[in-house]
């Protein structure tokens, strides 16, 4: 590979990163109103159950805030507990890959704490409580999250 392809490519994927965040601010979806801003916001990542068609692979806010992450694969029932300890005085920012099959996890979040907001980033099958500040990203690419952080002031 020489200098002039390295530069090329690098410039391709520039410009593909350009189309691609224009297309997800684009899909982005919001019900429920959005705070003004967040104070100390305790973004928590739900790991989703590993699957054939995706695997695993790097997703989330990480890029632009620390998170924390929860796997309610792991089974001790502790997440939900956790998660709101950790948030105690703090905005809280629920994150998904698939809220439908996360739903007890999400509903038992949103009863104790009706203010977190939820950003779904798998396709929304599922549909918040009225009032819910929720946003929708249609995937979880750079892209997706990066819109979605724009909107939480994040990035």
């Amino acid at each position: 590979m020489t200098p002039a392809t390295v530069a090329a490519d690098a410039a391709t994927a520039d410009i593909a990163d350009g189309i691609g965040l224009v297309a997800a601010r684009r899909a982005l979806r919001q019900s429920g109103p959005l705070p003004a801003a967040l104070a100390d916001p305790l973004v928590v990542e739900v790991e989703p159950e590993e699957n054939i068609a995706a695997g695993r692979f790097t997703w989330g806010f990480s890029r632009w805030t620390p998170v924390a992450r929860v796997d309610p694969a792991a089974g001790d029932g502790a997440a939900v507990g956790s998660i709101l300890a950790d948030a105690a005085g703090r905005s809280l920012v629920l994150v998904v890959r698939d809220a439908l099959s996360v739903q007890p996890l999400v509903s038992d979040v949103l009863a104790a704490r009706p203010d977190a907001i939820v950003v779904e980033m798998g396709v929304p099958r599922w549909t918040p409580p009225p009032g819910t500040a929720y946003l929708a990203t249609y995937g979880a690419s750079r892209a997706c999250t990066q819109a979605a952080a724009e909107r939480l002031r994040m990035a």
